[in-house]
């Protein structure tokens, strides 16, 4: 198994929306995009590299001046983004960007210089072009996170970390709670939302425009 220097949420949430058991994506692309895109800000967010500012019943998303950029790519890449905008735009607004930006194959590709997952290249049975995919260097890494949480679900341990707390928020704005607390204890949905409820005010709001943001999803019908 790769030797993974710290936890970072958004590999996290990339291994919880695009792989379930059979390595097949959990969620479609659309809102893969956007749960991967909120666990990137979240983390720019807890670095305080950017803050949400409510302003006028608007969350929006600010580079904050004070801090030095990220020395990560992937994390330089979005600040950049956002500090080259003239005014500031609202979190919703840059869920949407990520998603559109494909940040999946972004992430992937940071993952993959790590050797946590593997690039492969196949020939598509639809376009016959040849496209490339992602899987995971090691099958116990990929279902690390999914079983971390279940772990803490059904032991409802008290000190969860920001991070794992974010986390069990992001897998229900994304609709894996079935899975997620599949065969648990009665109550861990209420020791979820508790959970969710202790974060900064910053990340609640971050989680509030994801679901809403996978639910025009289901309306729509996109993917």
């Amino acid at each position: 198994m790769p030797d993974v220097p710290s936890t970072r949420l958004v590999y996290d949430a990339l291994l919880v929306t695009s792989l379930d058991d059979a390595y097949k994506p959990a969620t479609g692309p659309r809102v893969t995009g956007l749960g991967i895109g909120a666990a990137l800000l979240a983390e720019l967010v807890l670095s305080q590299h950017v803050v949400v500012w409510a302003a006028k019943g608007v969350d929006l998303l600010c580079f904050d001046e004070r801090f030095r950029p990220p020395e990560d790519s992937l994390a330089l890449w979005l600040v950049e983004h956002v500090r080259a905008e003239r005014t500031a735009l609202g979190v919703r607004d840059w869920l949407e960007f990520l998603s559109a930006a494909d940040v999946y194959t972004k992430t992937a590709e940071h993952m993959a210089m790590l050797g946590l997952m593997v690039r492969h290249e196949y020939r598509s049975r639809w376009t016959r072009r040849v496209e490339h995919g992602y899987e995971p260097s090691d099958a116990l890494f990929a279902n690390a996170v999914f079983s971390r949480l279940r772990r803490q679900l059904s032991l409802a341990e008290r000190q969860t970390s920001v991070e794992d707390a974010y986390l069990l928020g992001l897998t229900a704005a994304v609709g894996l709670s079935k899975p997620l607390f599949y065969q648990l204890p009665p109550g861990v949905h209420v020791y979820a939302e508790k959970q969710r409820q202790s974060l900064p005010a910053p990340l609640r709001a971050l989680l509030a425009h994801l679901a809403a943001a996978v639910a025009d999803t289901a309306i729509t019908g996109g993917r």
